[in-house]
């Protein structure tokens, strides 16, 4: 009996190649390890010399992690029921748990949560009983991320996992991508990835065991942090957390949230850190920030983070989301003058997109959001980030006055991101 675990092919991404699928990886050695009657293969259709063949295996499994694949995964799991209607069909993931109604339309089951035990007992029951669990089922317990194994990656071919992208600014050494955590417990408004609503860190040995499976078996040099937040802010946790990366010899980049202490960026910089990226998302006023619920609270909190990094020698790439809601006429000017007194060292762009399950999705009119479009290939948050024709992003519309006042137009916010985005280029900021 063949299980595959199909990564879909993030067509959104300039160079969907530069990043390891981790989440299919991870899922495919749950499965792996679980069944040893099961052949777990890893369909990867971000090749585009790949055929996919719905007769191909007995079971088939995607994690729809972003609304933005929702759609091909839609009707890649539909081809499968009407060409090989004795597979199983299981989609998990975050888009899956907020639009779990949608997403049964399309596949057998839809896993709501974390999911391990969950599948692992849809797995079993197909196996051992030859019937299809149906239906959205529900989380069984808590699971938590440091039970079960890191990813393996000999599911693909080594050249998917290692590349010079994740580090051209730093030498191009020998790169790839990993989660030392799940989740996040802080709620910005635009977001969907806390879930689970808390970190779950791994631990010490675990962390330790992946880097020298990577070190040894790909060469890994550097890794690239995929963490929502890749510097724990509980200094209980932070300090084995962050000694676990430095004692294995690399270097590392990461994302967080302009919060934490002193002490803790001292501690980061001393084992690789190179470089975070900083959710900062709008320097037009505090009250954007408020609006999204961002953590950090005010411009003058991003500010003072940002100088401490600096101190440390890491270096910054600034995060920044254009149409939020409540910015002003004046973003534009505001973001320039920023980036001409901070001086940070990369800048991402991003455009706006209000995502199913967030709270601008759930409830848009508390927001000044008019219409939500239906195309969820738009949801992807990258209009224009890292090419000109990508349309990617903003799909949504406001009303002309907002509960925060006058609000941009969608052309206004577009050219608000191309002007940026100039600007960034002509100062090689961006990649």
């Amino acid at each position: 009996m063949i299980c595959k675990v199909i990564i879909p092919s993030w067509s959104y991404w300039k160079n969907p190649m530069k990043l390891q699928p981790l989440w299919e990886l991870y899922y495919a050695t749950l499965i792996r390890q679980s069944f040893t009657s099961l052949e777990v293969k890893v369909e990867d259709l971000r090749d585009k010399k790949k055929i996919f063949d719905p007769e191909s295996a007995d079971i088939f499994f995607f994690w729809l992690m972003k609304s933005a694949d929702a759609d091909e995964v839609y009707e890649i799991s539909k081809k499968i029921k009407l060409q090989n209607s004795k597979a199983l069909t299981i989609i998990g993931g975050t888009h899956a748990d907020h639009m779990s109604a949608q997403t049964l339309e399309n596949c057998d089951c839809v896993l709501q949560g974390t999911a391990e035990d969950t599948l692992k007992e849809v797995i079993s029951n197909f196996i051992k009983q030859k019937e299809k669990t149906k239906g959205i089922i529900q989380k069984v317990k808590i699971n938590k991320f440091n039970e079960f194994d890191f990813p393996r990656r000999d599911f693909i071919e080594k050249e998917k996992i290692v590349n010079n992208l994740h580090f051209e600014k730093y030498g191009g050494v020998v790169g790839t991508g990993a989660y030392f955590s799940r989740g996040c417990s802080f709620s910005c408004r635009f977001c969907v990835y806390n879930n689970p609503p808390v970190f779950e860190y791994n631990s010490f040995e675990k962390i330790t065991n992946e880097i020298e499976y990577l070190k040894k078996k790909y060469g890994v040099e550097g890794i690239n942090l995929r963490d929502e937040v890749c510097i724990p802010v509980n200094k209980k946790i932070a300090v084995p957390y962050l000694e676990a990366i430095g004692k294995q010899n690399i270097i590392w980049r990461g994302q967080t949230v302009p919060l934490g202490s002193e002490e803790l960026l001292k501690i980061a910089s001393q084992t690789g850190l190179k470089e975070l990226a900083l959710g900062i998302e709008s320097v037009d006023s505090d009250m954007v920030l408020e609006i999204s619920n961002k953590p950090s609270k005010s411009i003058a909190n991003n500010i003072k983070y940002i100088e401490l990094c600096r101190k440390y020698g890491i270096k910054v790439k600034v995060c920044l989301i254009f149409g939020l809601p409540g910015e002003s006429k004046n973003v534009l000017k505001k973001t320039i003058d920023f980036l001409d007194s901070v001086k940070p060292d990369y800048v991402a762009v991003s455009g706006f997109a209000p995502v199913p399950g967030s709270p601008f999705y759930q409830n848009p009119k508390k927001y000044g959001i008019k219409h939500i479009y239906d195309d969820l290939s738009q949801h992807a948050h990258l209009l224009y980030r890292f090419d000109e024709d990508e349309d990617s992003g903003l799909p949504f519309e406001y009303e002309s006055t907002t509960p925060f006042g006058k609000s941009l137009s969608r052309d206004e916010i577009i050219f608000n991101i191309k002007e940026v985005q100039k600007y960034l280029r002509e100062r090689e900021m961006s990649y």
